[in-house]
């Protein structure tokens, strides 16, 4: 009896009416050995996921970044039901907008004034399309995710249905390296209207990088953007910003700002948000979503009392560590690498041999999932994660780590998973 009959079944129900059987690339069959993973969540506490078959995991993916404090966290429940008791959405405004704008003016440090919409394309789109009123340009220089609108998606090799003419708007730079920056703008000079980019990537980078990003951008009479959906409420209270010291022209937000909860935010100088009153349009139905923006508060505030981003820091050292001592003790550097900044790290898979790097991925989690552990490669911690689940994490990933390094000595994955229905991913991004 597989311990998975239950959700193959849905999946099979699933994948009859809805593309990939998931609302979400990252979500889908296609990021797990198919067959072999809990594709269906019955419910979920802390930092634990039940599934439809009643199979018990340790969540280190977090819903993909947005559970900060853990699933089910009874403060910010209690908002929403607070709040539900006096309605979901108004036909004016509800005074939480007011407060939660006025908090996120207090904590980010580029934010003067804020716009709050629901997913984290949504701030980064607004974001540009602010840019460009502003400068009066059209052009885009990028670095990293931004979310699945055509200005950015269609600078990605996932750019089918994106018009030619907006996907030669947008032009990639390489992270971490100011030559590539400079040479995409110097390419279309005083054409650029925004900088945007991801500013925490990888291993992160340095405030002297930032600060020149900055500097660059200004010079070429373009805005600076920082894309911290993810960043943002994980390794500082006011995201990359206050951890490097560099403050943009605007910020986007999202993830983990609501626990949960849909809302995401743009933030920013005065004189580019007030665009918004003058005609640019950025106007959602959801935008004011009270009960999403009274989790903000509630999460926003359980952060501040409980020091929760040292606690990120802390575990995530101790993650890293673990980590970096099995690729010693099995001697896989070559297929396995710890990557990332602590709040939000874990492993990059590597081609070796014959075998490719989603061989390697496939290895490691359908063991991880075998001892009771969902991980990425790149790891979410939340504010419920104990000690134990991190040693929990690095018990899995020892056995993973073993059977890594079988397949990379025989050069091959037969006899150790299955070799159908393997990881496959349909979109690829940097962490």
């Amino acid at each position: 009896m597989n311990i998975f009959d239950k959700t193959n079944e849905l999946l099979i129900r699933s994948l009859k009416v809805i593309p990939l059987g998931a609302q979400t690339f990252s979500k889908s069959v296609r990021y797990y050995v198919k067959g072999h993973a809990p594709m269906f969540i019955d419910h979920a506490e802390g930092c634990y996921l039940w599934d439809v078959d009643g199979n018990k995991f340790t969540d280190f993916m977090c819903a993909l970044g947005p559970i900060t404090l853990g699933y089910n966290y009874e403060k910010v429940n209690q908002a929403v039901i607070d709040q539900l008791k006096k309605g979901v959405l108004y036909s004016t405004q509800s005074p939480l907008e007011v407060e939660l704008a006025e908090k996120l003016t207090k904590i980010i440090p580029c934010a003067e004034m804020v716009r709050f919409v629901k997913n984290g394309g949504d701030a980064t789109t607004s974001a540009i399309r602010l840019a460009r009123a502003f400068t009066g340009k059209e052009r885009v220089a990028m670095c990293g995710y931004h979310g699945m609108h055509d200005w950015s998606i269609g600078a990605s090799a996932n750019n089918r249905g994106v018009p030619s003419a907006v996907r030669e708007l947008t032009t990639l730079f390489s992270y971490n390296d100011l030559d590539s920056l400079e040479k995409v703008l110097e390419k279309h000079k005083n054409e650029f209207a925004a900088v945007i980019l991801e500013p925490i990537q990888s291993n992160g980078t340095t405030t002297e990088y930032l600060q020149e990003v900055k500097n660059i951008t200004h010079k070429n009479g373009a805005l600076l953007i920082f894309d911290e959906v993810v960043s943002g409420f994980r390794y500082a209270l006011g995201g990359a910003s206050q951890l490097y010291n560099v403050v943009p022209d605007m910020a986007a937000l999202g993830k983990g700002m609501a626990n949960g909860m849909p809302l995401s935010a743009i933030v920013g100088r005065r004189d580019l948000l007030s665009q918004i009153s003058d005609g640019v349009f950025i106007s959602t139905t959801f935008g004011g979503d009270a009960i999403s923006i009274a989790a903000a508060l509630a999460t926003i505030n359980e952060i501040e009392l409980n020091n929760v981003i040292d606690y990120f820091w802390v575990l995530g050292t101790k993650m890293l560590k673990g980590l970096s001592d099995l690729i010693k003790k099995y001697d896989i550097n070559g297929a396995v690498t710890i990557s990332g900044l602590a709040p939000h790290c874990g492993i990059v898979f590597n081609e070796i041999g014959s075998l490719s790097s989603l061989d390697i991925n496939s290895v490691y989690s359908y063991f991880m999932i075998k001892n009771n552990i969902l991980a990425f490669s790149i790891n979410n911690i939340s504010y419920s994660h104990k000690e134990e689940d991190i040693d929990d994490y690095l018990n899995a990933a020892d056995k993973a780590f073993k059977a890594i390094g079988k397949v990379v000595k025989q050069d091959s994955i037969e006899g150790i998973i299955p070799v159908e229905g393997l990881i496959n991913p349909i979109f690829k991004r940097n962490i």
